[in-house]
């Protein structure tokens, strides 16, 4: 009966205004992660030439990056066949991060950046997306030439750089291409493919019998980026 009668005086207490029941607050559900806030990305070169023994690589944000208010992104770069790691850290106040390249200790080809982490100002997840690159050294071509009556005469002069020395060498016994377009046109043609000496150079002449515009196009392989030399008229 003493419980019975406390109860239903409770109940009166509680009609008449004169007690307050005690709230109790709901923990949040927890479900281990932050909630999704919008995207990052870099603007990650398709491709890296290397030109010396120690190469310096700035990387940007894009826009997307600001837009969700970024605050830290780290990416990891696997390169094909390497067991080492390049990484980029980022924060909010340059947007920018460098990774360093040394020939030829680094390896060449094809590096793979994945996202290991974003957040916002708010300590909120950001997307991520991922990004590839290709790293090779640099191969170089010069081309000069003369006309003289109806015959045209090209002299080709190609190199690489070759880590080892740390220099650009010529290139002997590498097939190139001499190209033309017409005058008034933008479309380039083949004209001949030939092969460097030993000195790293290669001659073509023939008879056109008027003006083009010629370059030399050096191809690409495993470990050397392809080139254009710059455009001549004869």
């Amino acid at each position: 009966m003493i419980r019975i009668k406390s109860t239903l005086a409770a109940f009166g207490l509680l009609a008449a205004g004169l007690v307050v029941p005690q709230t109790t607050a709901m923990a949040a559900p927890t479900t281990g992660e932050h909630a999704k806030a919008g995207t990052c990305s870099m603007v990650m070169p398709a491709r890296f030439t290397i030109r010396a023994a120690v190469t310096n690589f700035t990387i940007p944000l894009a826009q997307n990056c600001r837009t969700a208010q970024m605050s830290g992104a780290d990416w990891v770069g696997a390169t094909t066949g390497s067991t080492d790691k390049q990484f980029l850290f980022f924060d909010d106040t340059t947007y920018t991060a460098r990774f360093t390249f040394y020939a030829p200790y680094d390896a060449l080809g094809r590096t793979t950046w994945v996202g290991t982490g974003a957040y916002d100002q708010d300590f909120n997840d950001i997307a991520q997306t991922n990004a590839t690159s290709y790293t090779k050294y640099g191969s170089s071509a010069t081309i000069i030439g003369g006309r003289k009556g109806t015959k045209t005469a090209l002299v080709a002069t190609v190199g690489y750089y070759n880590p080892k020395l740390n220099q650009y060498v010529r290139w002997p016994n590498k097939p190139i291409t001499f190209q033309y377009h017409e005058k008034g046109s933008t479309v380039w043609k083949f004209l001949k493919s030939v092969t460097t000496n030993k000195t790293g150079q290669a001659a073509y002449t023939y008879y056109p019998n008027k003006t083009r515009t010629y370059r030399a196009y050096v191809p690409q392989n495993a470990t050397l980026w392809d080139y254009y030399t710059v455009a001549i008229s004869r």
